[in-house]
């Protein structure tokens, strides 16, 4: 605590006087991608730390070494879990952003799995996951990818599986991972491993009613927040292409959206009349001319200027919230507002194939699952089962017991 302490006090007097001109130009980028004013004085206050334990010397001029072993040595500090979070964040966006250093040097190994992966197209969060992926292989098993044995690989399977209790998409994900690692940048044959692919789970989609999706979205008051999520039922859109509308994908005069979908597949879909003015009200608050749903940063002082936009994780947290002060007891989530879009329209005589390509579909047979969802395929399948099963019910005028 005498260290957060004595950091805190020194971060007060220097952060209120005139800064140099690294910690103005660093502020300038924290300002310019959205970073409350509170965030970006934390940042400052954990480099102040770095350059208090260093010796007074100049950020600029200590190693990244140094900046990593005071990282290390903070986790042994009687610190909060905060200040060095702060810490940690503001110290590697000092060398990363404002220095243009490399913080962990990538390894050619690594490297080349990374390049595999953009030649084939990969988007950035997959080539981030997959990385990962071969990364806990290679610190379960304290020793490089390259280096271990079928059997090792075919181990750290069943360590996920039976002692991590990993689901069937995390598994996925690190099985396809690491194949890749060795099938396509180490050019090994994978399946000797004799690790085998997830079964399949064949689940159907939560859907809401259409006054349930209502009930839910009346109670978020913040506009930018209700038209991202309006917008993301009335479009049948995946959370990642809600919150990365950009301002010109609305085509008013064709009244369609351009979205830029899961896998560099756009595709073009019908923009309702009624979530116009919504949108208007939601651009109005910020006037970036770039996102129509920005990262504002605390406050929403920040929207002009945003280079980035709003973080999946808060409107997943909105919508939580929504959720539970509404009347809505379905565990549900905000992908299920693109089930119920499809739903709804299939309810409404929307032809099938035709909400296969505004969902982005590749299969026929993804979107079709709808079909067994809808009010009146249950209704008619209830009706039907109750009379198969009328005479199942005991007779009241016998008097018999």
């Amino acid at each position: 605590m005498q260290a957060e302490r004595s950091t805190e006090a020194a971060g007060g007097q220097q952060v209120s006087r005139q800064g140099s001109a690294l910690r103005a130009r660093m502020l300038a980028q924290m300002t310019q991608k959205g970073f409350a004013e509170a965030t970006q004085m934390a940042y400052v206050r954990g480099v102040l730390g770095l350059v208090n334990h260093c010796g007074g010397r100049r950020p600029e001029a200590i190693p990244l070494a140094d900046a990593r072993a005071y990282l290390a040595d903070l986790k042994q500090a009687e610190v909060s879990d905060t200040f060095r979070g702060h810490a940690s964040a503001g110290i590697r966006f000092l060398y990363e952003q404002t220095l243009g250093q490399v913080w962990r040097p990538i390894s050619p190994l690594r490297r080349r799995m990374l390049e595999d992966m953009a030649l084939r197209g990969f988007s950035e969060k997959t080539q981030g996951s997959y990385a990962r992926a071969v990364e806990g292989l290679a610190r379960f098993h304290h020793r490089r990818p390259d280096q271990l044995s079928d059997e090792q690989i075919r181990q750290y399977f069943v360590h996920l599986k039976c002692e991590r209790k990993f689901a069937r998409p995390t598994m996925t994900i690190a099985l396809c991972g690491i194949k890749f690692f060795y099938e396509s940048t180490l050019r090994r044959d994978f399946s000797v491993t004799g690790v085998p692919r997830p079964k399949r789970e064949h689940r159907l989609p939560v859907v809401m009613t259409r006054e349930e999706v209502r009930a839910i979205l009346r109670q978020i008051t913040e506009v930018r927040h209700r038209a991202c999520l309006s917008l993301i039922y009335a479009c049948g859109l995946r959370l990642g292409e809600g919150c990365r509308v950009q301002v010109t994908d609305l085509d008013r005069q064709r009244g369609v959206l351009h979205v830029h979908g899961k896998g560099a597949k756009d595709r073009y879909v019908p923009l309702p009349t009624p979530v116009l003015p919504l949108l208007e009200r939601c651009w109005l608050t910020h006037r970036n001319p770039l996102w129509l749903f920005p990262s504002v940063g605390r406050g929403g002082l920040h929207g002009a200027t945003a280079t980035s936009p709003v973080p999946l994780g808060t409107v997943q947290q909105v919508f939580r919230a929504a959720l539970a002060v509404s009347a809505v007891r379905k565990h549900v989530s905000v992908h299920a507002l693109r089930h119920s879009y499809a739903t709804h329209l299939l309810e409404d005589g929307v032809n099938l194939r035709q909400i296969q390509a505004w969902l982005g579909h590749n299969s026929p047979a993804v979107t079709a699952v709808y079909a067994h969802l809808t009010e009146q395929a249950t209704h008619a399948a209830a009706q039907q089962v109750s009379r198969l099963m009328a005479d199942l019910a005991p007779s009241t005028g016998s008097g018999q017991a």
